[in-house]
């Protein structure tokens, strides 16, 4: 009994307890316990990181997201139950998408990675860099290198900037915030965007930068566009602050300060570079500026005409007829015909500039001779005038002819193709005899390639051909029909001896006979014979099920591809095996589709 009382005494006391506790609970302020608990278990941990993260590349992004964390707009990875507390996820492309894993780089041996990092930097094939970007840019932990990820950014930040991949580069640095502080890929695509003309554009990737992004170069590029914004005071204070702590040359510091209208000091003129030109274009507006200050390299050009300064420049020299300004006028065409050979310039303005040019009716009259005494652009100039004034379909046709020897003689091919052919086509609907089948030929051979930007395929060859469809295994009933119509036409080229079979041409054959495509007998003979083989290291990798190290090394030899070697179809043939036995069927058709085509 007595037994029994303590016990009640003990069990009321607990119960009071566990009332009090509640009641100062209640009265608190409401709290995540789970939540806390995992700050706790942060907290603990603290001391580790600390000395893990000094340890990092200062390029490195700091950011660690949780799963609460993620912006799913922008990180959205379906395998997010496995996105771990300490995950920092890169990338454009889903890896549910692209089948290539979230830890895809974790499996990856240190050679290897070496190895395909030093050749897809080199490579200028095709299909290897359509593959790597999607291997690259597939979402994936990057804190799962051993750096943390430095120095994969650092490689996906070289070959952005190598491959020119503007809208890749452009999506990467607003979607991912690990790239904003990757100076390099900032400053390219604000000197891209500058290039082509476009400040305002320019100036958006300034306020892209973060904290950990140290550069003397971002710091000019954003205080000239605050400038530019006309926000000066905070253009100065940020001059001031940054002259404390680094040195600006002069140069800059005088261009800022003219520019804010602080200063009357124009100073000196510098193209060096594209920046330099744009701050030398605002301070002189223009004035005394020679297109011989852009022809340093590819990029200033590209500004030159992009800026609209090469049309203001080649207008003003029209209107003076002085025999010096008649001198420059030449030395300017010859540097438009040029830049026009390069695509910077459009050919079509190339030829209303030489209707501008005058000549006497004798001149005209006597082209023949009056060529052999005139300078470029002027003998170019006076053969395409005296071509559109000629009446006769023969007169015109030799003239035509001249023009474009002459042309191409000057390294301006560009510039000579469209004129010929363009002129070509009216005179085969006026005058059909006057042209040779070569010269015909030729002529469906340009129209083919003038028109291949609008289409999917080249029928000029087999390997850039329709047939590309056969591989595709929805391809309707119906167009399956047609294309296997084109395929007997070859056939028929071919034993006609009307189309020469090239090397690429015969590893294209194989892929077709590959994937089960009835081949007509003459392409038969064009077979691989031999066993195919796997080469050793890849095959020892997919032995051991290590399959992300086979597709490296596989890419590797896509990116030495040689389509002159004897062992070409060998090689295609191989990589098409491999792609089948590490299950990644979207990258094998992205490799014949850009293997094959021109």
């Amino acid at each position: 009994m007595i037994l029994l009382i303590r016990l009640s005494k003990i069990i009321l006391i607990s119960y009071l307890l566990i009332l009090l506790s509640f009641v100062n609970f209640s009265n608190a302020e409401p709290q995540d316990i789970w939540k806390k608990s995992r700050e706790i278990k942060i907290e603990n941990k603290k001391k580790i990181e600390i000395k893990q993260d000094n340890k990092l590349n200062q390029d490195l992004p700091q950011t660690i997201f949780d799963k609460q964390k993620i912006n799913l707009s922008i990180n959205k990875v379906d395998q997010s139950n496995d996105i771990k507390d300490k995950e920092i996820i890169f990338g454009l492309y889903e890896p549910q998408d692209t089948k290539i894993g979230l830890n895809f780089w974790s499996s990856i041996n240190s050679n290897t990675y070496d190895r395909f990092s030093k050749n897809i930097l080199q490579t200028q094939s095709k299909s290897s860099i359509q593959i790597s970007e999607k291997i690259l840019f597939t979402k994936t932990n990057i804190a799962s290198f051993p750096d943390g990820g430095s120095k994969h950014l650092a490689l996906i930040t070289e070959w952005l900037i190598k491959n020119k991949k503007i809208n890749i580069a452009d999506q990467v640095v607003k979607q991912n915030k690990t790239t904003n502080n990757n100076a390099g890929l900032i400053k390219f695509l604000f000197l891209y965007h500058l290039s082509q003309g476009k400040v305002d554009l320019a100036c958006n990737y300034t306020n892209l930068r973060n904290a950990y992004t140290q550069s003397v170069e971002l710091d000019k590029y954003k205080i000239f566009c605050l400038v530019h914004n006309k926000k000066i005071k905070q253009a100065l204070t940020q001059l001031e602050l940054i002259r404390e702590t680094n040195s600006l040359d002069s140069f800059f510091i005088k261009k800022i300060n003219f520019l804010a209208g602080i200063s009357n000091d124009q100073d000196i003129k510098n193209f060096d570079n594209i920046f330099n030109a744009h701050l030398t274009l605002k301070a002189y507006n223009e004035i005394d500026i020679k297109f011989e200050n852009f022809s340093k390299n590819k990029n200033l050009r590209n500004y030159f005409f992009k800026s609209g300064i090469a049309n203001r420049l080649l207008n003003n020299t029209l209107n003076k007829s002085s025999s010096d300004d008649k001198q420059k006028l030449n030395e300017l065409v010859v540097f438009l015909e040029r830049s026009a050979n390069e695509d910077l310039y459009e050919g079509k303005k190339i030829l209303e500039i030489y209707k501008k040019y005058n000549f006497s009716f004798d001149q005209l009259f006597t082209v023949s001779d009056s060529v052999q005494k005139l300078q470029r652009p002027e003998s170019h100039a006076i053969l395409y005038q005296a071509m559109l004034l000629a009446q006769k379909p023969e007169t015109k046709l030799k003239i035509l002819t001249t023009l474009r020897e002459k042309l191409t003689l000057n390294g301006l091919e560009k510039i000579a193709e469209p004129i010929y052919f363009d002129e070509l086509a009216k005179i085969l609907n006026v005058k059909k005899e006057l042209l040779n089948q070569n010269m015909i030929s030729q002529l469906e051979i340009y129209k083919i390639n003038q028109n291949k930007n609008n289409r999917e395929f080249d029928n000029s060859f087999i390997y850039s051909s329709q047939l590309k469809q056969l591989l595709n295994k929805e391809v309707s009933k119906k167009n399956k029909k047609k294309i296997l119509k084109l395929l007997n036409l070859f056939d028929k080229k071919i034993k006609d001896k009307k189309y020469k079979v090239n090397k690429k041409d015969i590893a294209f054959i194989n892929v077709l006979k590959k994937e089960k495509v009835d081949l007509p007998g003459s392409l038969l003979k064009f077979i691989y014979s031999e066993k195919v083989y796997i080469p050793n290291e890849i095959f020892n990798a997919i032995k051991n099920k290590s399959n992300n190290e086979a597709l490296l090394k596989t890419l590797i030899i896509i990116g030495n591809l040689n389509e002159k070697s004897n062992n070409y179809t060998r090689d295609v043939l191989a990589i098409l095996k491999i792609f089948d036995k590490i299950n990644k069927n979207d990258l094998k058709q992205i490799f014949i589709i850009n293997e094959f085509s021109l």
